[in-house]
C-alpha cells in the first residue's frame, strides 16, 4: 500500500509536468495541432488513470471515462462525472489530480465542474483548500455561494461569515434563490444572526420568494426557536402551497412556544386541508398534552395513531409514554406501551426511567435503569439526568457517585444538564462538599446551574454562600429567574439572614421586574417567623394583601409552632381550616402547639374534631439501605 503511494507520488509529479507543457502547447492552434501535444494528451491521461488506479479505494477508476474527441484534446466535461464519483467514493487524491489538471490547463468555463469539486473539498473538510478555491474560481454561480453558505451552517460559522457570503453574492450580480435563503435564515442563530434573519426575511420579500415553502418554513422555524410565535404564524400564513413538512414545522413551533391553543388550532386546520398527518405531526401534537385535564385529549391521540396505522412507530410510542406519565397517575399504560414497542431505543427507556420518577417510584426507576444497561443500551446525557434525581430522592450517596463515575467515563461530564442534576443529587444526599466541587469544575454555569448551587445552600443554611452565588451570577451576565430568587429567599431564611432576605424580595421587582408569586410571599412570612418576628410576619400578610394565600398562614403556622405562639397559631390555623378544610396539617401543627403550653384538653378537642371531619394525619416514614444496588 505504500509503495503504491510513493508510485502514485511519482506519476503525480509527472502530471504536472506534463501539465505545464500542455499549458505551453494550448496558446495557439498551430501547436494544438502539432504531433507533440497530441502525444502529451495521450501520455496525460495514461498518467491519471494511473494514479486512479493506484490510489482509488472502491476500485474504480474514474478517468478511464476520460475521452478524446478529433483534434484529441479532452471532453472537459466529463470531469463533472468523474468527480461526482470521486465524490461518492471518497478518494479525495484522484478529485485533486483533476483540480491540478484544471488548473494547468486555464479551464475558464465549466462551472459545474468547479462546483463540483467545490462540494468534495468541503465533504472531506478541508475548509482551507474550499475557501482557496472558491476565491480563485474564473466564475461563481448561485450553486456556488449555496454550497459554501450550507458548510458554513453546518461548520457553525458566525453571522459575519454568512453576511460576507451574501454581500459577495450580490456584489457579484448573482441572483439568491429560495436555497440561499433558507440556508441563512436557517443559520441565524446568536445575537448578531437573530437580528440578521429579519434582514434575510426582507430580502426574500423583495425577492418575491417569501411565499415559497422552502423559505416560508425556515421563517416559521427562526421565529419558533426564538419563542416569536406570532411572527412565525406570519411567516407561516405567507407560504401559498402548504406542504406536511410546512405544517409540521408551524405545529412543532407552536409546542415549543407553550401554546397549546395554537397547536391544536392548526392541528385542526391541516385536518381541514385534507392534508393528512404523520407519525411526526402525532409525536409533536401528542407534547401538548402535559397535565391531568389532558388525559382525554391524550387518549384520542393515541386513537387517532391506531387508526391511521401509525401506532407502531417508536417516536410515538415515546411520546405517549411521556404523555401518560404526565397526565395519569400509576405506571400501568406505561409499561404497557413499552412493551409493545419491538426496538426500544435510549429515548424510550429515558422516557419510562422519567415516568417512574414522575410517579415517586424511585426503585422502580433504579431496577428500570438496570434492566436497560443490561440489554446493551448505553446511557445519553437525557438518561443520566433523568437517572441521578433517583439517588437524590433516596438519599443513597454511594450508588450515586457509581453513577457520577459512569458519568466521567462517558465523557458526559460537559454536559450542562448532568452537571446540574449532579449537583442537585450530592445535595439531597447531604454531601454539600461534593456538589461544590461539581459546581466549580464546570466550564461554565447556566441560570438553572446556579439556582440548584444557590438551593443546595439554602437546604444546609448557608445563606450567605447562596448570595454569594447569586452575585457571582450576575456578574457572569446570567438573569435571574423567579426559582432563583425563590431559592435565594429560602437560603436566607433558613440562614437567619432576613434584611439581607428582604432585600433580595424587593431587588425582583426593582431592579429585575419579576413579579412576586405566593411562593415567595410565604418564604418572606418563613424568614421573619424563623427569625422570632412574628408581628411583622403578620404585618406583612396585611400590607401585601395575601390573607386568602393559605401558603403564608401555613408558613406563619410553622413559625407560631416554633416559638410556641398560642394566639397567632389559633388565628392561623383556623384561616388555613377555612381555606383549605380538608387538610390535617393545621389540626396536628396547633394540637402540638396546645400540648407544648399543657393545654391538653384543648389539645383533644382539637384530635376530636379532626376525627370527626374524617381526617386522618398521614404517616410518615424513613428508610436505610440494608444492601447495596449494584448497578
Amino acid at each position: 500500500m505504500v509503495q503504491d503511494h510513493i508510485s502514485a507520488f511519482v506519476l503525480l509529479n509527472l502530471v504536472v509536468n506534463m501539465l505545464r507543457v500542455l499549458a505551453k502547447l494550448h496558446i495557439c492552434k498551430l501547436t494544438r495541432e502539432s504531433h507533440r501535444y497530441h502525444h502529451c494528451c495521450r501520455y496525460l491521461l495514461w498518467c491519471l488513470r494511473t494514479v486512479s488506479s493506484l490510489t482509488n479505494p472502491v476500485e474504480r477508476i474514474p478517468f478511464e471515462k476520460l475521452e478524446t474527441i478529433d483534434d484529441h484534446s479532452i471532453k472537459f466535461h466529463q470531469f463533472r462525472q468523474i468527480l461526482q464519483e470521486c465524490t461518492s467514493a471518497g478518494d479525495l487524491l484522484s478529485g485533486m489530480s483533476v483540480h491540478t489538471h484544471l488548473v494547468k490547463l486555464n479551464i475558464n468555463g465549466f462551472i459545474m465542474i468547479w462546483n463540483k469539486l467545490l462540494s468534495l473539498y468541503l465533504k472531506f473538510d478541508h475548509i482551507r483548500y474550499a475557501h482557496q478555491l472558491f476565491d480563485t474560481m474564473p466564475q461563481r454561480d448561485v450553486v456556488t455561494f449555496n454550497t459554501m453558505i450550507s458548510a458554513s451552517v453546518r461548520d457553525d460559522y458566525d453571522a459575519f461569515e454568512l453576511l460576507h457570503l451574501f454581500s459577495k453574492m450580490k456584489k457579484e450580480d448573482v441572483k439568491p434563490n429560495h436555497i440561499t435563503f433558507s440556508g441563512l435564515i436557517g443559520a441565524s442563530n446568536g445575537l448578531l444572526a437573530l437580528r440578521l434573519r429579519e434582514v434575510f426575511h426582507a430580502q426574500t420579500v423583495h425577492c418575491g420568494l417569501s411565499s415559497n415553502a422552502f423559505v416560508g418554513s425556515s421563517l416559521v422555524d427562526g421565529y419558533a426557536k426564538q419563542m416569536r410565535l406570532e411572527d412565525a404564524i406570519r411567516a407561516f400564513d405567507e407560504i401559498i402551497e402548504l406542504d406536511l413538512v410546512s405544517w409540521n414545522i408551524m405545529i412543532d413551533g407552536c409546542v415549543r412556544n407553550n401554546s397549546k391553543e395554537h397547536a391544536v388550532r392548526m392541528f385542526l386546520q391541516m385536518l381541514k386541508g385534507n392534508v393528512r398527518f404523520d407519525g411526526f405531526t402525532l409525536t409533536s401534537i401528542i407534547k401538548t398534552c402535559s397535565k391531568p385535564g389532558d388525559l382525554k385529549h391524550g387518549m384520542q391521540l393515541h386513537g387517532c395513531a391506531i387508526k391511521f396505522g401509525l401506532a407502531h412507530e417508536t417516536p410515538i410510542h415515546n411520546s405517549l409514554i411521556t404523555m401518560y406519565s404526565k397526565c395519569e397517575k400509576g405506571m400501568e399504560s406505561l409499561i404497557k406501551i413499552f412493551g409493545s414497542i419491538s426496538e426500544p431505543n435510549i429515548i424510550s427507556w429515558t422516557a419510562m426511567i422519567s415516568g417512574f420518577v414522575q410517579n415517586e417510584q424511585s426503585e422502580e426507576a433504579h431496577g428500570f435503569y438496570k434492566e436497560m444497561l443490561r440489554s446493551g443500551v448505553r446511557e445519553n446525557d437525557f438518561s443520566l439526568s433523568s437517572i441521578l434525581p433517583v439517588y437524590g430522592n433516596l438519599a443513597n450517596l454511594d450508588q450515586g457517585k457509581q453513577i457520577h463515575a459512569r458519568v466521567i467515563k462517558s465523557w458526559f461530564g460537559l454536559d450542562l444538564s448532568v452537571n446540574n442534576a449532579l449537583i442537585d443529587m450530592y445535595s439531597k444526599c447531604g454531601s454539600l462538599e461534593d456538589a461544590h466541587l461539581v459546581f466549580m469544575k464546570m466550564e461554565k454555569h447556566d441560570v438553572v446551574s446556579c439556582t440548584t448551587m444557590i438551593m443546595s445552600y439554602g437546604q444546609h443554611g448557608k445563606g450567605k454562600e447562596a448570595l454569594e452565588i447569586l452575585s457571582e451570577m450576575e456578574s457572569e451576565g446570567l438573569v435571574p429567574d423567579g426559582v432563583t430568587f425563590l431559592g435565594c429567599l429560602y437560603a436566607c431564611s433558613h440562614g437567619g439572614l432576613v434584611e439581607e432576605g428582604v432585600r433580595v424580595f424587593k431587588t425582583m421587582t426593582e431592579v429585575h421586574n419579576l413579579k412576586h408569586k405566593q411562593e415567595h410571599f410565604a418564604c418572606v412570612v418563613d424568614m421573619l417567623g424563623r427569625a422570632g418576628r412574628l408581628n411583622e410576619a403578620e404585618s406583612f400578610i396585611d400590607e401585601m394583601g395575601i390573607e386568602s394565600d393559605v401558603l403564608v398562614w401555613e408558613a406563619l403556622l410553622g413559625a407560631c409552632r416554633l416559638h410556641g405562639e398560642m394566639e397567632l397559631g389559633k388565628k392561623s390555623a383556623h384561616k388555613i381550616m377555612e381555606l383549605r378544610p380538608e387538610g390535617h396539617g393545621p389540626y396536628i401543627l396547633l394540637a402540638n402547639i396546645y400540648a407544648e403550653r399543657g393545654s391538653w384538653e384543648d389539645k383533644e378537642v382539637l384530635r376530636e374534631k379532626l376525627v370527626s371531619h374524617g381526617l386522618k394525619k398521614q404517616l410518615g416514614c424513613s428508610w436505610v439501605p440494608l444492601e447495596r444496588m449494584p448497578c
